[in-house]
């Protein structure tokens, strides 16, 4: 038989499934809840650790008598199938074992963010209406002013010096008091339940994780049982290997974003590994997590920078075998860097490649690991889901080699935004028959199923001369200026041109911010710049920043690794009609 002749359309060719088997490429999703599965694959390996976090080391065997104690409890607390019980923790093992508990009785989970404000988290919790809340160290009188700003029936608090401790506590007494449960009481609250415990479906709502909100507030995403179980099926089929090199996942990202919990821990459970989670990963405690040799690590640019400003040079990283980028963007500039930094550390041929996806899909679209490695490109389709790029205006589909905007089709599609059916409505489109979620993500497909990203359809903005600029690509190429580390670009308003670009950029390390050194960078933006691939690039005139401020750091959204481009884009509109910072480089280009 010869080689299936291409139409020039990815939703017809479907590169992804080339060499792929009809069950890889048709999956069968199992219809059963998370927690059952778990159960199920981790049967035979009872005894092997589940959880690494801190000084708790967990086996699958007590991961799973654990969840059934604290069902038991928050059953008998009242919680019912589809209650939303909010957890607002730090990433321990606690709150693995709390969401496999409701995931075994039909509720649904959702982690709020520890950064946010008291006034925030109530109204989370008044929004999803949770009869309870499973916090970590928090007063009596904090819990006090929770209960009556909202509906909660009960707060179970985690304290702080028993968070290395997995000992239920036996005896009468239940609760701190009529506001506050003691987590370490859940044991004996259980035992009043003699009732059966309700049926679970795939179909259940299992968790309400959020977006980054990077442009705007976090959308609240509601993932089902099934939703999650089709993205562990993609992401295996789409790698064609059972196992990733080495059984260490360690875990940084918080698990109110489903990279955090969705993929990096679930993912993790789903293949029998460890998860190391690192509830407090920073400058002081990144060689700690090392210590814990981590063969996979589900990281982002700004955890690599972190690892190669702060690992100590005579620490052995020769564990570490893959690195998978999520977030934002790994520019190939930067993992060739990673790469060199691991190989000082001992850790030869590690794999590193930027995966694509959304909340909406719980965080995978597209696959880096099991499949040629190319840096410039955020990883293949999933294999068994259906992908297309379209116009983002009439919905047009493109061809190979086409930008335009990714959309997605397959089981792990998000069920909806959470009391919010306009919005689910306005990212949801039918096409081919088939229902297609609008990613907001800009690139285009190839021959071979990669895809090249280019940009974020929430970044772009149009000119007065009708040009359009995407954010995303200007400051990429600027990153592969003489001296630059990082750059975020965001837009001004202008009289003129409507908008011009300002650039944030941050120096590599040790480089001060001299005249000769701020001199090169300007010259730069008039200049062609090579790739790392040998590719030869140049900013048009009309993608070159108006502004240049150089800072020491790039902020981030609480919580994430992500830019805060809403940030930036306020303090740029700001010290543009204040015109007031010294700092601010003006590049006259017109």
């Amino acid at each position: 038989m010869g080689e299936k002749r291409l139409t020039g359309y990815p939703s017809i060719d479907k590169p992804q499934n080339n060499g792929y088997s009809f069950l890889e490429s048709h999956p069968i999703i199992p219809s059963m809840s998370i927690y059952n599965l778990i159960q199920l694959i981790n049967f035979n390996y009872k005894h092997k650790t589940a959880i690494d976090c801190l000084d708790l080391i967990i086996n699958y065997e007590k991961l799973i008598d654990d969840a059934v104690t604290i069902s038991k409890a928050l059953k008998e607390l009242g919680v019912k199938r589809n209650n939303i019980v909010s957890i607002n923790m730090p990433n321990f093992y606690q709150a693995v074992a709390c969401f496999l508990a409701c995931n075994r009785i039909g509720a649904t989970t959702t982690f709020l963010n520890t950064g946010a404000s008291k006034n925030e988290i109530c109204d989370y919790l008044n929004f999803f209406e949770s009869p309870i809340l499973i916090n970590y160290d928090t007063s009596l009188e904090e819990n006090r002013e929770f209960k009556k700003k909202t509906k909660l029936k009960y707060i179970i608090t985690l304290d702080k010096p028993k968070v290395n401790s997995v000992s239920w506590q036996k005896g009468y007494s239940v609760c701190k008091d009529d506001t506050t449960i003691d987590f370490h009481d859940l044991e004996k609250i259980s035992e009043y339940q003699r009732k059966g415990l309700p049926v679970n479906s795939a179909k259940d709502n299992a968790l309400i994780l959020f977006t980054s909100g990077t442009t705007g507030k976090p959308k609240s995403v509601v993932l089902t049982n099934e939703n999650v179980l089709s993205a562990a099926i993609y992401l295996k089929n789409s790698s064609r290997v059972k196992d990733l090199n080495g059984d260490r996942t360690l875990v940084c990202v918080p698990f109110t974003y489903p990279y955090g919990f969705a993929t990096s821990t679930l993912m993790t459970l789903f293949s029998s590994k460890t998860a190391i989670l690192a509830p407090d990963i920073s400058k002081d405690t990144v060689g700690y997590y090392f210590s814990k040799n981590p063969n996979i690590i589900f990281g982002s640019p700004a955890l690599l920078e972190l690892i190669m400003r702060n690992v100590p040079k005579e620490q052995d990283l020769s564990s570490v075998t893959t690195y998978i980028s999520g977030g934002d963007f790994l520019l190939p500039k930067k993992a060739i860097e990673g790469l060199k930094f691991f190989e000082e550390h001992g850790a030869k041929n590690v794999e590193m490649g930027n995966g694509s996806g959304n909340a909406e899909t719980v965080s995978c679209g597209t696959n880096p690991t099991g499949v040629k490695i190319r840096l410039e490109t955020a990883g293949r389709i999933l294999t068994g889901t259906d992908a297309i790029i379209v116009d983002p205006e009439t919905l047009e589909e493109k061809k190979y080699m086409e930008e335009g905007l990714l959309c997605v089709s397959g089981k792990h599609v998000f069920k909806e935004y959470f009391k919010n059916p306009k919005l689910t409505e306005q990212v949801k489109f039918e096409k081919y028959g088939k229902e297609f979620f609008k990613t907001g993500t800009l690139g285009f497909i190839d021959q071979d199923g990669y895809f090249t990203l280019t940009g974020r359809e929430s970044r772009f903005y149009i000119i007065s001369t009708l040009n359009k600029i995407y954010c995303d690509q200007v400051q990429r190429i600027i990153s592969y200026f003489d001296n630059v580390n990082q750059c975020a670009v965001v837009s001004v308003p202008d009289e003129e041109m409507l908008y011009v670009n300002k650039a944030y950029i941050t120096l590599n390390e040790g480089v001060e911010i001299t005249d000769e050194i701020i001199n090169r960078i300007m010259e730069q933006f008039n200049e062609p710049v090579e790739t790392y691939n040998g590719e030869i690039e140049q900013l048009k005139w009309y993608e070159i920043p108006e502004f240049i401020e150089f800072v020491p750091e790039l902020p981030r959204k609480v919580g994430t690794d992500k830019i805060d481009y809403k940030l930036l884009e306020e303090d740029a509109i700001k010290k543009r009609k204040e015109q007031s910072d010294k700092h601010i480089h003006v590049l006259k280009r017109r």
